[in-house]
């Protein structure tokens, strides 16, 4: 019986994903959600988050875990936390891969001479196409997760026999190569922007570092390095916050100065906006996630904080509603004084 209830389900599941593909080639054009640049930058990217911030025995045994292998309480509980963080990093990824496609755009912009739609609607397209394989590739590996949570809730284990883990002093040589790989996926994937050069680059990317970074060590220094309750992951999502809404403050004012300054003053704001989410979802990606991985991993913390997951699920979303809000200031005329 249990065999043929299985076999069924199977069939069902098949069956489910026939209805789901027929309904997306129904839907329009398949090759119009593909973007081989935006897919592997997200891609790549959430491998080498993975090897920053679990060693190959974890994920090698979450594998095990999400294929059926059985294993004790504490052991699933550490595969579900891993498929968790995977799905987190290819989220934040989708988030960072939307606002690079705009700075790309952007920049391909200054060679034109004439921007029209036809110009302008690919760059939204490639911008909403880095989220949706980030939203993707994050749903199917919650889905694991979720099965995992599933069978610790709902199901007795094997007693625990697994030790939290103590990380070694120094760094892994998957965190290195993790690193590498990462820094690899974005330089080809925004090779684009050296179009700018670099010294326009760091000019335009100086004040918001100064603030979203700035503010981000200012506010771990004064509420002190061990609070729970603010994180690197909290602090950046706060500060990146902060950064685009003085962005869209200096957008306004710009936008009632007559002068031809004010013009510049938009221009600014724009970039202003843009890189302090850029800052801040690196910051997440590559300091906040790996040091609350670390210390779910080391047994200093159950899991991961509450405000840490609000900052990693919703700061992305609030990325692109501000990249579509920069993107309609560009394609709509400034009212005239």
């Amino acid at each position: 019986m249990k065999t043929g209830r299985r076999s069924l389900s199977i069939i069902g599941k098949i069956l489910l994903l026939l209805i789901v593909l027929i309904g997306v080639l129904q839907s329009g054009i398949p090759a119009s959600y593909f973007d081989t640049y935006r897919f592997f930058f997200v891609f790549v990217g959430g491998v080498a988050l993975v090897l920053i911030s679990f060693p190959g025995s974890e994920i090698r045994r979450a594998f095990r875990h999400a294929a059926g292998g059985s294993g004790s309480d504490a052991e699933i509980k550490n595969s579900a936390h891993f498929w968790e963080a995977v799905g987190r990093g290819f989220w934040i990824l989708g988030g960072l891969g939307s606002i690079l496609s705009m700075m790309i755009g952007f920049t391909g912009m200054r060679t034109m001479q004439f921007v029209g739609m036809s110009a302008l609607i690919p760059m939204l397209i490639r911008t909403l196409l880095s989220i949706f394989y980030g939203g993707l590739l994050a749903v199917i590996c919650f889905v694991p997760c979720w099965k995992l949570l599933g069978i610790v809730h709902d199901q007795p284990s094997a007693p625990s026999t697994m030790r939290n883990e103590t990380p070694r002093s120094g760094w892994r040589f998957g965190t290195v190569l993790g690193y590498v790989l990462f820094l690899a996926a974005l330089i080809s994937t925004s090779h684009s922007l050296s179009q700018l050069g670099l010294w326009p680059v760091f000019t335009v990317f100086r004040p918001p570092l100064l603030v979203v970074l700035g503010g981000t060590l200012a506010l771990i220094l004064f509420i002190g390095g061990n609070n729970k309750r603010l994180t690197a992951s909290t602090a950046f999502a706060c500060m990146g916050l902060i950064g685009s809404l003085m962005g869209f403050i200096q957008m306004l004012v710009g936008m009632t100065d007559p002068s031809p300054q004010g013009i510049g003053q938009v221009a600014g704001a724009l970039a202003f906006i843009i890189f302090s989410c850029l800052i801040a979802l690196m910051g997440m990606l590559l300091v906040g996630a790996p040091l609350e991985d670390r210390a779910v991993r080391a047994g200093w913390t159950h899991k991961p904080s509450a405000f840490s997951r609000v900052s990693w699920y919703v700061f992305p979303l609030l990325s692109l509603i501000f990249m579509i809000l920069v993107f309609n200031m560009i394609i709509l005329p400034l009212p005239k004084g």
